[in-house]
């Protein structure tokens, strides 16, 4: 227990890589760990797909950044500065969320489970199922080694990183993450204290 503990409290977001590839055997322990995430329903509403080779990964680079600065200038209700969007973009060009690993978390509800008056609360459901799956990878990757960030930006562009990955159809694109091993020491930050967000009653 304490061992898990330890990893999900050690655990943070690495957004520089080093290039060295990730083992196939390892991808494959990381789906799988990311699929014994419980289920609404037994569903298993999700599709993932890892993304190692060269080409794709370029292409899902250059769409990273694209998504990046349309969240910084046009999503947020305070826009970034054209600096701090400048420097954003520059380290990015540099390297910054360039993975020898990326997996992208896609909804899957081509299999329907809850009548349609209901599917509001079947696709809520199968949201969570898919995020509790994303965080099993994440954790199970800092277990071996591997650093992780969590990228959700890529959801303002589904069409163009679909263009990209080819995902099954009526797929949904819900997240990226980028994985690989740290090229730079990081450090877990601070949350807010447990007592200010919860309540024991």
């Amino acid at each position: 227990m304490s061992q898990c503990l330890d990893v999900i409290n050690t655990r943070c977001s690495v957004r520089w890589f080093r290039p060295d590839p990730i083992p196939e055997e390892t991808v494959r322990r990381l789906l799988e760990a990311a699929v014994r995430a419980p289920t609404a329903q037994g569903a298993e509403q999700w599709f993932f797909m890892a993304v190692v080779s060269e080409e794709k990964r370029r292409e899902i680079h250059r769409l990273l950044r694209k998504a990046h600065e349309h969240y910084a200038t046009s999503v947020l209700l305070k826009p970034y500065s054209p600096g701090a969007v400048a420097k954003w973009m520059s380290r990015i060009d540099q390297g910054m969320y360039a993975a020898p690993l990326y997996v992208a978390a896609y909804l899957d509800l081509r299999e329907r489970i809850f009548r349609d008056e209901y599917f509001e609360y079947e696709r809520l459901m199968a949201v969570q199922s898919l995020s509790a799956a994303v965080e099993n990878l994440i954790i199970a990757a800092w277990s071996m080694g591997l650093g992780s960030v969590w990228i959700g930006v890529p959801v303002f562009m589904r069409e163009e990183f679909d263009k990209v990955l080819t995902p099954p159809e009526k797929c949904e694109l819900s997240a990226i993450i980028a994985l690989g091993y740290p090229a730079e020491k990081t450090a877990s930050r601070p949350r807010k204290p447990v007592e200010q967000v919860s309540k024991i009653i």
